[in-house]
C-alpha cells in the first residue's frame, strides 16, 4: 500500500509531500521492522522513539512517522502533531478499516474483563455467531488461539488492527475486544 494512501481518511491535518513509497507493515519498535515497513516513532514515559529512528531505516523502514519539527534529514520522514493518535488511524487503513466491517463489543472496567470478555465470547459461539476476541491472555479467531505475547490489557493500534483483519478475513461477524477505559 501506498504510505500517501493511508491519509484518505485521516480525520488529522493531512502534511504535504508525503513521500511516494510502498508499505509493507507498520512496526512501532525498531526491532520488529523489516524491509518496506512504516515505523511511527513516539514519546514514550521512558523513552523516545526518535532515538531509535536510525534502527528502522538499518532494519529496512521505507517510511518514519514522527513528531512534526523533530529535526530529521530523511526524505522518507513525515511529521505529525500526534504520532500515537495518527497509528490508529494509520493502522486501520493499512489493514482496510476491519473494525467497520465486525461489529465490535468492547469490554472495559475496573476488574473482571478477561473473565466477562471470555463469557461474552462463548455466549455468541454458543449462539452460533462467529465471533473471536483479543483480551490479555490471547487472541481467538475462529479456532485458532493465539497467544499474543502483548499480556496487556489493550495492545497497541497496529496490533488490535492486524488481529481484526485476520479475523474479517476468517470470516468472522463480531469480536469481543478487552479494553483498558485510556486504551
Amino acid at each position: 500500500m501506498q504510505l500517501k494512501n493511508l491519509f484518505i481518511d485521516f480525520p488529522f491535518s493531512i502534511p504535504e509531500n508525503i513521500p511516494d513509497v510502498e508499505i509493507t507493515g507498520i512496526a512501532i519498535d525498531s526491532r520488529a521492522v523489516k524491509p518496506g515497513w512504516l515505523f511511527v516513532a513516539m514519546k514514550g514515559g521512558s523513552t523516545d522513539g526518535h532515538n531509535y529512528i536510525p534502527k528502522a531505516i538499518e532494519n529496512g523502514a521505507a517510511a518514519v512517522i514522527g513528531n512534526v519539527g523533530q529535526a530529521s534529514s530523511l526524505t522518507t520522514y513525515v511529521g505529525l502533531e500526534n504520532p500515537r493518535q495518527a497509528l490508529t488511524w494509520l493502522a486501520a487503513a493499512f489493514f482496510g478499516f476491519p473494525a467497520r466491517k465486525l461489529t465490535v463489543i468492547g469490554v472495559t472496567g475496573t476488574d473482571g474483563k478477561t473473565t466477562t470478555s471470555n463469557l461474552i465470547y462463548k455466549i455468541l459461539v454458543a449462539a452460533g455467531i462467529r465471533a473471536g476476541m483479543i483480551s490479555t491472555v490471547n487472541a481467538v479467531i475462529g479456532d485458532e488461539v493465539l497467544d499474543t505475547g502483548f499480556h496487556v490489557t489493550t495492545p497497541d493500534a497496529h496490533d488490535v488492527q492486524r488481529y481484526l483483519a485476520k479475523m474479517v478475513d476468517a470470516g468472522l461477524t463480531h469480536v469481543v475486544l478487552e479494553t483498558t477505559s485510556h486504551g
